[in-house]
């Protein structure tokens, strides 16, 4: 099960994590000899400067890029898609894009129904999949296999299995599936 770190001082905690930071962390984590993946957020005010904002944080260090979609349309996915291969190819850079397409969430909707990766947010609690689905976390992290062995990871699957609905319904393309499952999460949270 992939786990991913907000914080370089979880890696002692969960060797073989993931470093993922924010633009203006990239230099000091990569300074202190860590192999950083940056996280970008794709707001509607961001997509035209993706590229750039790429391509500043393979220039302080990072060895990856992340980029999370909130809140963009369509076409802005498409366009964001594409100067994300640019990033990729002019910066021999892993590019990691958190949207789908919609044919891969027909054709293996269960793909879609997990609990992975992990993810340790910087005050060192332990969410599935990504942040917005605090109300799933399995705690605060002390032993990551503790908490994994009392966790119990089915109504995760459950999110999962309602985002994946109403992703279905998604006529465009690309999916942002983090974001279908937090905003169904959110939905799901305020109904009960």
């Amino acid at each position: 099960m992939g786990v991913e770190v907000h914080d370089p001082r979880w890696l002692t905690a969960v060797p073989g994590a993931e470093l993922v930071v924010g633009l203006e962390e990239v230099g000091e984590c990569a300074a202190d000899g860590h192999h950083v993946t940056v996280l970008i957020d794709l707001v509607p005010r961001t997509v035209s400067s993706v590229r750039a904002l790429a391509a500043e944080a393979v220039g302080e260090g990072a060895r990856k890029v992340r980029v999370r979609p909130h809140g963009v349309d369509r076409v802005d996915l498409v366009y964001a898609a594409v100067e994300l291969n640019r990033v990729a190819e002019d910066d021999a850079v892993e590019v990691q894009f958190d949207v789908t397409s919609a044919a891969l969430l027909r054709a293996d909707p269960a793909a879609f129904v997990r609990v992975d990766p992990l993810v340790v947010k910087q005050d060192g609690t332990v969410v599935p999949i990504c942040a917005g689905l605090e109300s799933y976390a399995l705690g605060e992290l002390g032993s990551l296999d503790d908490l994994v062995g009392a966790w119990d990871p089915e109504p995760v699957r459950d999110l999962c299995r309602v985002a994946l609905t109403r992703a279905l319904a998604d006529t465009g393309p690309l999916v942002s599936w983090y974001e279908h499952l937090t905003r169904t999460a959110a939905e799901m949270r305020a109904s009960c």
